[in-house]
């Protein structure tokens, strides 16, 4: 069934800055007239769509076809679908047998299929920074979650685009058989905008040294591209207005072969419309040809003004063409490359603080580095080996036989510069007012900077952004977070004034065997797509201490991606556990980090905070009873956190630490509300204030057991459940305390 939605949408939220610009800048009325019909159209037309969007709820049985851009990994196929009826959903299938697989992938790109499945209900983020599936749908116009459980091949898709993405597949499936291997995912990402080969490290490692714009077809790979056609023409004898007519051509052709992306569509449609112009001996600022294709595309489908890609790609464009004046006077090509690259960086600072909460310092220097390499060597080499493949493939492999070793060294290099600490600024995720304070400091700097380039006029830009970055080191609050990582345990100490920051936990995931068809290149990982962004969106990069209760996946399997991403000082294990199978597989990422294994009486104090540790009383890790017990006091405040210690393990704590456990306020419920937790004695004892389980919705173990459950409403403890309310935050005042969560 279907029922109408409607959103008010975010489009003109920028406008007042842009008004403010032309303002500054005296442009004619005819300019304000553009913005304000702009502006108009745009919000009506998102309206109607809105209004018009169709709602799917319950099940649905009909013809369906996946969009370009659909993802295949393991055993599952995910990506946005078109059903008969035009409405866009997400659509998600697991094959159930490898031969199954193997005779529906081929299919997918160009088919239409008989589907039945049953749409599903959007869950709510763990977190304000976590990835959220009804802003996703929302920003591709799309309106449900559809799990697909019958899936079969109707018949092909006919009509242009579809024949476009049939060669499309075509060029990739051609890639991947004559390229090398270790070749293949940063040559289709070059030349036909094809990412979903690179793996999870090699896009962290892109993103750490800032080159990831580099590896996405942008203005720079279709000027090189409409250059060598050109030039190519030229050669074959093709007059000069022929050949900007053939690109003319050509050009939107390779846009669809590329992927159809929002910066492909900007570089082409910027570049077509510059060849246009010249073809017609129209002179047309370069400016005034942005706006043009900023508008088309907007009112082509305004909610591709909610894409990174889009936002980033025009955002970067504004930054060269206003710097025209600064970069002709650069001189050398190299101090003109490292000016690009800031002024860049510098333009789309606060779009890519909204979306990853930090940019690399580093790529000021690396991409000086590594534009003339790819500009000059990378891109070429890769459609030239294109060619040759397609017209003689034993050539392309003797060229192989010296670019392949090549290749290796360089990503070697790039793998040791990324490792590198210290290369990530990250100041977190800014609020509305502040992205606007961001963008008003970068508009005023352009501004005055066309009356001279100062390197102090920077300030005026960066100035909000200085200020964002310290506002944490002025607040006096003691802030402990639960973070919902589902089914374990995750917590987050920040004492007052940023003086300490400690992780307890990590979550993850029981990763039981996969038959081989199953195994994902990319498996759900809690410490790098929950715990992470939590962090780096409170702009916190490094840790004073990571605590790992005890060697359960549910509470540690995450460590790895943690130290992985953040910069740790020292790592507490329980004494004992460090033999364990998952403390054994973090030796690799434990370079610098100071190993500690604290057991009773062990403990640490910073101003009014102190930290001891109860449990465990030996060196020998046996289970759940060797827990970390941690309990931190803050004033007349006390936080006790209990990993998985049971009831044998609370009666110990009993005997020998019992007076500091009365007049606990916030209890973390010892493993998460299991019947073999939580005794009596020990919630007389220790009576909080409240009491927080950290569990899974409808968890396969029955977290929190309804006796523990009963218990604590017997003795009348207040308790608060992640699976219900989702990320638990609590900041400590000196008036008291509030609670705040997600849900």
């Amino acid at each position: 069934m279907t029922t109408a939605a409607h959103d008010t949408p975010g489009v003109l939220v920028f406008m007042p800055l842009l008004f403010f610009w032309l303002v500054w800048k005296k442009e004619a009325l005819s300019i304000f007239m553009l913005l304000i019909v702009f502006s108009i159209s745009t919000y009506a037309i998102q309206e109607m769509r809105h209004i018009a969007m169709p709602v799917y709820t319950g099940e649905y049985t009909g013809a369906a076809s996946f969009k370009d851009g659909f993802k295949i990994d393991g055993d599952a196929v995910r990506g946005f679908m078109v059903l008969e009826d035009g409405g866009i959903v997400y659509g998600n299938y697991r094959f159930s047998t490898p031969e199954e697989m193997q005779r529906k992938t081929g299919l997918i790109h160009n088919s239409v299929f008989a589907v039945s499945g049953v749409f599903e209900e959007i869950d709510v983020p763990s977190h304000e920074y976590a990835f959220d599936m009804a802003d996703y749908l929302k920003s591709n116009g799309a309106s449900a979650v559809f799990t697909i459980n019958e899936f079969e091949y109707q018949k092909e898709s006919t009509g242009f685009l579809a024949a476009m993405a049939e060669r499309r597949e075509l060029l990739k499936t051609h890639i991947r058989l004559s390229f090398p291997e270790n070749l293949t995912s940063e040559a289709e990402a070059l030349l036909i905008g094809e990412r979903e080969a690179l793996t999870t490290e090699q896009q962290q490692i892109q993103q750490t040294l800032g080159i990831s714009h580099l590896f996405a077809i942008s203005g720079l790979h279709v000027g090189i591209i409409s250059g060598l056609l050109y030039f190519l023409l030229l050669r074959c004898g093709v007059r000069k207005e022929d050949a900007m007519l053939l690109l003319l051509i050509i050009l939107p052709f390779y846009a669809l072969l590329a992927g159809g992306a929002p910066s492909v569509w900007r570089a082409v449609s910027m570049t077509a419309a510059v060849l246009a112009f010249r073809l017609f001996r129209i002179r047309m600022p370069i400016a005034f040809i942005l706006l043009l294709s900023f508008i088309f595309f907007i009112l082509l489908d305004p909610y591709v003004i909610y894409k990174i890609g889009f936002q980033l790609s025009y955002g970067a464009s504004f930054g060269i063409i206003y710097s025209m004046k600064i970069l002709e006077k650069m001189q050398s090509p190299i101090r003109l490359g490292l000016m690009i690259t800031f002024l860049s960086q510098f333009t789309l600072y606060p779009i890519l603080l909204i979306h990853f909460y930090g940019l690399s310092l580093s790529s000021f220097l690396v991409n000086s580095l590594f534009v003339p390499l790819y500009t000059i060597v990378i891109l070429p080499i890769n459609i030239l080996l294109l060619g040759l493949t397609l017209l003689y493939q034993p050539f392309a492999d003797f060229l192989f036989y010296f670019y392949e070793p090549f290749r290796t060294f360089l990503e070697k290099w790039t793998v040791w510069l990324a490792e590198w600490p210290g290369q990530m600024w990250i100041p977190g995720k800014p609020s509305g007012i502040i992205v606007i304070a961001m963008l008003a400091g970068v508009i005023l700097f352009y501004s005055y900077a066309e009356k001279g380039f100062r390197w102090w006029k920077i300030g005026i830009g960066m100035l909000p952004a200085v200020v964002f970055t310290a506002m944490p080191y002025f607040d006096g609050a003691l802030r402990v977070t639960f973070i919902d990582v589902g089914q374990g345990d995750s917590a987050l100490v920040e004492l007052p004034y940023r003086r300490g920051i400690y992780l307890i936990d990590t979550g993850g995931l029981l990763r039981f065997g996969r038959e081989g068809f199953e195994e994902r290149n990319r498996p759900f990982e809690i410490g790098r797509q929950v715990v992470a962004p939590y962090l780096q969106g409170n702009g916190i990069s490094r840790l004073d201490a990571l605590i790992l209760s005890h060697p359960d996946a549910d509470h540690a399997e995450g460590a790895d991606e943690i130290l992985q991403l953040f910069l740790v000082d020292e790592i507490h294990m329980s004494p004992g556990s460090q033999k364990t199978e998952l403390a054994i597989g973090l030796d690799q990422e434990l370079n610098g980090v100071t190993v500690r294994l604290p057991g009773r009486g062990s403990g640490w104090r910073d101003g009014i905070t102190s930290f001891s540790y109860l449990s465990p009383t030996d060196g020998e890790y046996e289970g759940n009873n060797d827990s970390l017990v941690l309990l931190m006091e803050h004033g007349i405040h006390k936080v006790l956190f209990t990993g998985d210690l049971e009831i044998d393990g609370e009666n110990e704590i009993i005997k020998n630490d019992g007076d500091l456990l009365e007049n606990t306020t916030i209890l973390k419920v010892g493993h998460h509300g299991s019947k073999t937790s939580s005794g009596e004695n020990f919630l007389v004892k220790v009576k909080p204030e409240l009491s927080i389980f950290s569990t899974g919705e409808d968890n396969r173990y029955g977290h929190p057991a309804e006796e523990v459950k009963e218990r604590f409403e017997n003795l009348s403890l207040a308790t608060l459940n992640t699976a219900e309310a989702g990320t638990i935050e609590i900041v400590f005042k000196k008036d008291g305390y509030t609670v705040s969560t997600v849900k």
